[in-house]
């Protein structure tokens, strides 16, 4: 009897303390669900476009060719997604597709603003007969390539803008000692490079040695081609010890000049 006696004593106090507590735990587990599904609320209010709009951008650069206007309505494009809601690395992809836009980046000022900031695009030479080429090789297309007729003329089979600009800036250093500037370089369909001067002279380098054969030019050009400059078409410097000219006389006759 008294074991019996002692066990329900020693149930009271868990029996007291389940009834203190229950109805606490209860309480706070509620509240906590209440507080989850209002956060869920508000995050979804939050993220409605309705909600918190997109009420003004902002577009800072130094501008020559980019018109803010433009940038002003790729972003309107977005605006249904609201100020939460909206891609930034999306709205950057479509600003940098504007034709002078070089690099962009695109960041939310509370409450409502979209803040642009963007670099334009510059010009080291002009590609075929619609593009540009920037210093880094990058090829743009912009609608309008009015004011760069004096940049030399860059082509290539393959919009590869990086290499051709490269070989232009190495034959552009070969020629200078001899003031002879390059107006265009091209590389046709079989990679052959042909480099035409400010004088209209055209220089037939060829795929292979190019480099070798233009130092050959350079170094007989004072002694035997200055003189004769402004009657001479085109310079052929594919030949291993020498070279041809194409003259400009009636009947383009061609001679063989030859070395060693």
């Amino acid at each position: 009897m008294a074991n019996k006696g002692s066990e329900k004593q020693q149930q009271r106090p868990v029996v007291e303390i389940c009834r203190r507590w229950l109805p606490r735990v209860a309480g706070v587990s509620l509240i906590v669900v209440v507080i989850v599904i209002a956060g869920e609320r508000l995050a979804a209010k939050l993220i409605d476009p309705q909600s918190i709009q997109i009420t003004s951008v902002q577009v800072e650069g130094a501008f020559e060719h980019v018109q803010p206007v433009s940038v002003k309505r790729v972003v309107a494009s977005f605006r249904e997604q609201g100020f939460l809601g909206v891609d930034v690395a999306q709205v950057k992809r479509a600003i940098e597709a504007l034709p002078w836009v070089r690099y962009a980046s695109v960041r939310r000022v509370w409450p409502g603003t979209l803040y642009v900031s963007l670099q334009e695009q510059t010009v080291a030479a002009r590609w075929r007969d619609a593009g540009l080429v920037s210093p880094s090789g990058e090829l743009f297309f912009p609608q309008d390539r009015t004011g760069f007729d004096n940049y030399p003329e860059l082509s290539g089979p393959s919009s590869d803008g990086v290499a051709v600009l490269a070989k232009y800036l190495k034959v552009r250093e070969m020629l200078a000692g001899h003031s002879l500037s390059v107006i265009r370089l091209t590389q046709d369909e079989r990679r052959a490079w042909v480099v035409t001067l400010s004088s209209g002279v055209k220089l037939l380098l060829g795929r292979k040695e190019s480099e070798a054969r233009l130092a050959r030019f350079v170094e007989l050009y004072p002694e035997v081609l200055q003189a004769w400059e402004q009657s001479i078409d085109e310079v052929d410097l594919r030949y291993t010890n020498g070279f041809a000219v194409r003259w400009h006389a009636v009947g383009r006759k061609q001679h063989e000049i030859a070395q060693g």
